[in-house]
């Protein structure tokens, strides 16, 4: 879990992007308190009149409404609300493009399919965070997050290469596991490069306060800041049974002259895919035992407190005296049908969880990174 909050500023989106080739899109709800008739309560709608249906989103005419509204060439034009997509089995969520930082929208912000895998966004297993520009089949970020040094890494979470934003710094010839030596043997660790560079910015014995303020609550649980992640399919392989730790960043350079990201979610225990690599212990935001984490998007059953670690589902009160449909006093202390007391807390206090399915989205300029609303703005 992250221990500390980046107080960062605002970014939103405002550009024109092709269509989603991955569902069913529809406008989305007008949510800035604007006086668009048919969201303001003035239009038809499922809510008795409210002009909203079930789950909140505007009913109206796409003429009449904020939201994605396709132009005469077939593109789309993000305005106000985002759009709702439809997955496959009829899930629904409201998608929002949102920038990165001052950058993009990057492939894993734009609420498009970029990879073809049906999956969208954060909801895609591949983003780690809206300034990823590649959404799969690669665990590579596509923006840099190397130094000036071609062994050397910055924050691999934020957007292009260098420390001058984050003041992160490593060196992967510091690493006795070399996770960079085998696309560039000059990468190897080197046990005197190492000493000579001990308390300087290429191998530092802690990263600056800057960079723990800035890029460790981005970075997602199970990573350090350099890119060096655990997943499930490598607990114990790592020293002493320790969880097993890869370089999600490692390319190779085809014969076209092509960079090309080996690291997938399918090659994880390849250890010339995904070098092993030893995380920057300072600056590594761990995956908790009920976090969602990087390769694991829902918790253990142990994590849910109450009946035999099964969630109760929720019966909502609908009359004064508290009591549901079918006469269960919602108001007794141990009802059954309350809810459970949930998992312990995923995210850091202030920061609203997200990624289960009874979470609510996060809004721009917040961004679902393993289960928490993390703040992207400007």
């Amino acid at each position: 879990m992250r221990t500390r909050i980046a107080e960062l500023g605002l970014a939103l989106l405002l550009g024109s992007f092709t269509a989603c080739d991955c569902g069913t899109t529809t406008p989305g709800q007008n949510k800035d308190g604007g006086n668009n008739p048919n969201v303001d309560g003035s239009g038809p709608g499922l809510d008795g009149g409210g002009g909203l249906d079930l789950v909140g989103r505007d009913t109206a005419p796409a003429a009449d409404r904020f939201g994605w509204v396709p132009d005469d060439s077939g593109a789309i034009v993000p305005v106000e609300g985002g759009v709702i997509i439809t997955e496959d089995g009829g899930t629904q969520w409201q998608c929002v493009p949102m920038k990165c930082y001052a950058n993009g929208p990057l492939e894993c912000a734009d609420c498009q399919d970029n990879d073809n895998d049906g999956k969208i966004d954060w909801r895609d297993p591949e983003c780690l965070g809206p300034c990823d520009n590649t959404e799969g089949p690669g665990l590579e970020s596509g923006v840099g997050g190397t130094t000036d040094n071609n062994c050397g890494v910055d924050c691999y979470f934020d957007f292009g290469s260098g420390w001058g934003n984050d003041q992160c710094a490593w060196d992967h010839r510091c690493d006795p596991l070399s996770p960079e030596a085998l696309s560039n043997d000059a990468c190897a660790y080197d046990q005197a490069w190492t000493n000579s560079h001990q308390g300087q910015n290429a191998c530092p014995p802690t990263q600056t306060q800057q960079c723990l303020d800035f890029c460790l609550p981005i970075t997602p649980n199970g990573c350090d800041c350099f890119g060096c992640c655990t997943f499930p399919d490598l607990a114990g392989l790592g020293p002493n049974g320790d969880p097993g730790y890869v370089w999600i960043g490692n390319m190779i350079t085809t014969d076209a002259g092509q960079n090309t990201s080996t690291c997938t979610m399918q090659t994880l225990t390849d250890p010339v895919a995904c070098p092993p690599c030893t995380p920057v212990v300072d600056c590594l935001n761990e995956c908790g035992h009920c976090e969602i984490c990087v390769g694991k998007p829902t918790l253990p059953e142990d994590c849910y407190q109450g009946d035999a670690g099964v969630r109760d589902a929720w019966v909502p009160q609908i009359d004064a005296g508290g009591r549901d449909a079918v006469g269960v006093d919602l108001t007794a202390p141990h009802d059954a049908a309350q809810p459970d007391a949930y998992e312990p807390p995923r995210c850091d206090p202030g920061v609203n969880p997200c990624g289960l399915p009874d979470d609510p989205p996060c809004d721009p300029p917040f961004y679902c990174v393993t289960g928490c609303c993390i703040y992207f703005g400007g």
